[in-house]
């Protein structure tokens, strides 16, 4: 989630359009949730089950129901905390059921939650008694394990026979560390066992390729290895398989592969290959896939048109496209698939504005209809009426307009209703309470909606309301004895709030609250901390006026917190202590005091750490280095900290974001840092750090972005024969107002090849995700939540705070320094800089007419150096040149003229006595001198002239050269100490009074 700030003190990040809240993620995580987890295997415990029991939820026949007979491995919710499982199989024959330290366990392949599907009523419970020991079966399952360890080893002496193995969602329940498979590797874990019809390796990370011999296992049925960081080529003679029904490759976000052509006899019920980079076409032949229900393309890299051979697939009861990669017309041959229950078109790009009425209106089974972004810009599609079964309905970002309509308060088995940012305008209708089934409602930045809260009271079921950007009236007086809905999510951003809610007293189940955005001012009341203390897990108060909490509190109250935004506000007081849940911790933009507690290292999860533009001070703890391990961002900026950076980085480090700016550090840069190999931005500017140019830092592969301004470093840059990784990502690098010698560093001017690149296909943002594993409504949902990386540089001659730095956007900053010599031609193969900045140091000679390559360049400072010979005419080619500045050197000659050169001022210019132009006092004298744009070259006729006018000229320069030196050697060798004392003590005093009149250097 990326949270607006407000423009007290500096910005985190610009002002102007929504950007997505948790809460949002959270409903279209929820929203997913249905397709990608249909016949998934979820495990929870049942606390209603009877003690020393195990229960079976059998959804399917793929999840073997395990009879009396059935000989059993299994290791069920573990709570303790190996470093290592080696569970040893036991003889085939042996009887007896294994005896569990966890009274029972629940293997079901889906949640109770009525998020879940399939319902409740589709599941049958059965339970295994203790006495029942002999057995026939051969199952190694792990489900639902709560331990952390590093690896697992089987060593099962039959396990040759194996039918089933399932290491499916093993997680630590305190750090969401999960399983992994290292030793043995995925081939090694399955070389053997050719008799496996079911495998799920569902979260497990694996971090590997997916390895061919799995297509030796032609037994194999059911088949799932969703969210195991799979990458590389993915085999397609899997899907070939003879006996595969069932395939998940889901959330697998760097795994390739395509779909092959299908077989007539193929017994393929259900395929996900949902966000992950398959790419290429849908082939038409997968109409020949004739038992085939589910199929979920969603949130990949496919192109190409939707085959209209799936019309043919009349027993599919699911099938996603959503944000597939498709586009063109939709195939009315859909309109054949009667027996849809789950339909998902959202963002396929459509071929101009085609008819959805004809296409949809029979498919009356449907329970779940998504066509998110498909832009129809039309009023609510009045077919939905004839959807009498939808209980999921999602028309979000679509530009719809119009009111709310009437009709849509009868579709009275909807579940999940979500218009987020459309165009909608009018009242919320009173009616809306006739929806008494709904349990996720999301309106958010729908328009200019209106509403009371009081309908939204009677709505019993609901467990999740977003209504960001709504104008709301809230009732003044509510009953204490009222019965209200128990809400897991509730977000209210922007609505006006001027308090918070009295309802909330109310609410002890809430998971998350965001109420960001508002007008709340003064004091945090307590009856606010006492809110679901137990449940709390996201909570948002950021962009408001709260000053500080009724009583003083040392911790957050909320035990099992993990996000918590506060940025904006103007807090008072000491930082509080978050929970040791705590993952993401934003407190920026306020006015804390004191000194960073030393028990925020007992976060140990902590992944985003920012209390920047604060008013704190003390040391920085040395046990935040210590975070590493967990920390993705920290950022320090703008406090009054002092003493030394910590020192110990771990080699297990995972920031990728330091920013320490704009504090009073002092000392070296640990050299520790050499161990973040996925450090991307390193700031720590404005600081009074001593140290020389940290060259260690070269080798690291993803380093963009180095910020040293106002410090003291000193002595030069390191040559190319000591450089091993050479800063191969860098674009961004300021080293202004330090005290760095000798020559530019024209080697690595040469190799900074991240600074060769004109122009890329896309201006991204750079940033991070970091994903959280959070459990919301009763569903394990993957949040991806995404941070902007900032640093303040100086460009066109202002210090910039940039809250988002462009992919495309490269600098090099040296001013203010002691650099000497000349500006290496090699300056010019940046292409890629947008901007350059050499003055104030004592750089010599000429300006390299190599620069006009850099064609995306839009300010070049030069100024304050020694520099002289003329303005390279070339520069007129940098069309999106928008400041420069020569100003304060020895350069002679012309000033070039048209393009952007006509945009600049004197300012750019003076104290260059030898410059002429309309824009200083000295005006060129002969026409040859007058300045002009590069010279346009049509005919031979033309060129033929030019060359004889060009040896005229030659020659008069000559000759008049040859006098004039005649001239003045007669001169001053006559009046040899006169010239000496004139001219060069003139000259001399001059280039003083200009280098120690510069402001070289700020003071800390």
């Amino acid at each position: 989630m990326t949270v607006q700030v407000a423009p007290k003190k500096e910005p985190d990040v610009p002002l102007g359009c929504p950007s997505p809240t948790f809460a949002h993620f959270v409903v279209v995580k929820l929203h997913q949730y249905k397709i990608h987890s249909k016949n998934q295997p979820i495990y929870i415990k049942d606390h209603s089950a009877p003690t020393h029991a195990m229960v079976c939820w059998q959804c399917h026949k793929y999840l073997l129901f395990l009879p009396c007979s059935a000989h059993v491995f299994l290791l069920p919710a573990l709570a303790h905390s190996p470093s290592s499982v080696r569970p040893s199989c036991p003889d085939h024959g042996r009887s007896g059921l294994l005896h569990f330290k966890q009274p029972f366990l629940i293997y079901c392949t889906a949640s109770s939650s009525s998020y879940a599907y399939p319902k409740k009523n589709d599941v049958t419970t059965r339970v295994i008694p203790e006495n029942k020991k002999s057995c026939s079966a051969h199952v190694f399952s792990l489900p639902a394990l709560a331990y952390s360890p590093s690896s697992v080893r089987p060593s099962c002496p039959d396990h040759e026979r194996l039918s089933v193995l399932n290491l499916s969602y093993n997680a630590d329940i305190l750090t969401g560390n999960r399983l992994r498979l290292k030793d043995p590797s995925l081939e090694r874990l399955v070389r053997n066992l050719s008799h496996l019809t079911y495998l799920n390796l569902r979260s497990v990370d694996i971090s590997s390729s997916v390895p061919t011999i799995l297509t030796s296992l032609t037994s194999l049925e059911y088949l799932s290895l969703a969210e195991s960081n799979l990458c590389g080529q993915f085999p397609s003679s899997i899907f070939g398989l003879p006996h595969l029904e069932f395939l998940d490759l889901c959330r697998n976000y760097a795994l390739e592969g395509f779909l092959p052509e299908f077989q007539p006899n193929s017994r393929l019920r259900k395929i996900f290959v949902c966000m992950t980079a398959f790419s290429g076409e849908v082939p038409p032949s997968v109409g020949r896939l004739a038992h085939l229900e589910t199929l979920g393309l969603s949130d990949s890299g496919f192109s190409g048109s939707i085959p209209s051979s799936l019309g043919n697939l009349t027993e599919l009861t699911g099938l996603d496209l959503s944000d597939s990669g498709l586009s063109g017309q939709i195939p009315f041959s859909l309109a054949n698939l009667t027996q849809l229950e789950i339909l998902g078109l959202s963002d396929v790009s459509l071929d101009g504005r085609q008819q959805l009425h004809s296409l949809l209106f029979n498919l009356n089974k449907l329970e779940f209809l998504s066509l998110t972004g498909m832009n129809l810009a039309t009023e609510i599609p009045s077919f939905i009426s004839n959807l009498t079964r939808l209980e999921r309905l999602d028309l979000s970002e679509n530009q719809l307009i119009g009111q709310i309509p009437p009709w849509l308060m009868n579709q009275t088995r909807l579940k999940f209703l979500l218009l987020h940012e459309n165009h909608l305008k009018g009242p919320i209708p009173q009616e809306i309470s006739q929806l008494e089934n709904l349990e996720v409602l999301d309106f958010s930045y729908s328009g200019d909606l209106q509403g009371n809260f009081n309908p939204f009271f009677k709505l019993q079921f609901l467990r999740v309301l977003v209504l960001d950007g709504v104008n709301l009236a809230f009732p003044e007086d509510i009953a204490t004895n009222k019965s209200y809905p128990k809400l897991k999510v509730l977000s209210l951003v922007s609505c006006n709030l001027a308090e918070f809610p009295q309802f909330l007293s109310s609410q002890d189940d809430l998971e998350v609250l965001d109420v960001s955005h508002n007008q709340i001012h003064g004091l945090i009341p307590q009856r606010f901390l006492n809110i679901s203390r137990e449940s709390l897990l996201a909570l948002d108060l950021s962009q408001n006026f709260l000053t500080a909490f009724e009583h003083p509190v040392k911790m957050l109250p909320w035990n099992y917190l993990k996000n918590f935004y506060f940025s904006g506000n103007q807090l008072q007081g000491s930082l509080p202590i978050p929970p040791t849940s705590m993952q993401i911790y934003q407190v920026s933009n306020n006015r804390l005091v004191g000194s960073i507690p030393q028990q925020i290292c007992h976060a140990s999860s902590l992944k985003y750490l920012d209390i920047s533009n604060n008013e704190l001070s003390g040391q920085i703890p040395g046990c935040i280095s210590e975070l590493a391990s967990s920390l993705v961002m920290l950022n320090l900026r703008g406090n009054n900290f002092h003493g030394i950076i910590p020192r110990s980085y771990p080699k297990s480090c995972k920031l990728k974001m330091i920013n320490l700016s704009q504090n009073q550090l002092e000392g070296r840069i640990p050299r520790s840092l050499v161990n973040c190999v996925m450090l991307v931005v390193l700031d720590i500017g404005q600081n009074r750090v001593n140290d020389t140019f940290p060259s260690w830092l070269e080798s690291l592969p993803n380093f963009q972005v180095l910020v040293l301004r106002h410090n003291n470093f000193h002595g030069s840059i390191r040559d190319r024969s000591k450089i091993r990784g050479h800063f191969q990502s860098l674009r961004i690098i300021d080293l202004s107002h330090n005290f760095h010698t000798g020559d530019l560093p024209y080697e690595f001017l040469q190799i900074w090849d991240a600074m060769k690149i004109a122009k890329e296909g896309q201006s991204n943002t750079s940033g991070t995700v970091i994903e959280l594993d959070v459990t919301i409504a009763g569903v394990l949902l993957v949040i991806p939540l995404e941070y902007n990386y900032s640093i303040i540089i100086a460009n066109k001659g202002n210090d910039i705070l940039y809250t988002r730095i462009l992919s495309v956007f490269r600098v090099i900053d040296f001013s203010s320094n002691n650099f000497t010599g000349g500006i290496p031609d090699s300056i010019g193969k940046l292409r890629g800089l947008q901007a350059l900045n050499l003055s104030n140091n004592n750089l010599e000679g000429r300006i390299p007419s190599s620069l006009s390559n850099i064609i995306d360049l839009e300010s070049l400072d030069l100024s304050m150096n020694m520099l002289s010979g003329g303005i390279p005419q070339e520069l007129t080619k940098l069309t999106f040149l928008e400041v420069f500045n020569v100003s304060h050197n020895l350069l002679v000659g012309p000033i070039p003229q048209g393009r952007q050169f006509d945009a600049f001022d004197n300012s750019s210019y003076v104290e260059n006595p030898g410059l002429c132009g309309s824009l200083v006092s000295k005006k060129c004298r002969n026409t040859h001198e007058a300045p002009s744009t590069p010279p346009i070259v049509t005919t031979n006729q033309e060129e033929d002239s030019d060359v004889i006018d060009w040896v005229i000229r030659a020659l008069g320069y000559i000759s008049g050269f040859a006098v004039g030196c005649a001239i003045g050697k007669y001169f001053t060798d006559r009046n040899h100490k006169w010239f000496v004392e004139t001219f060069g003590r003139r000259k001399n005093r001059r280039l003083r009074t200009t280098l120690q009149g510069a402001p070289r250097h700020r003071s800390n």
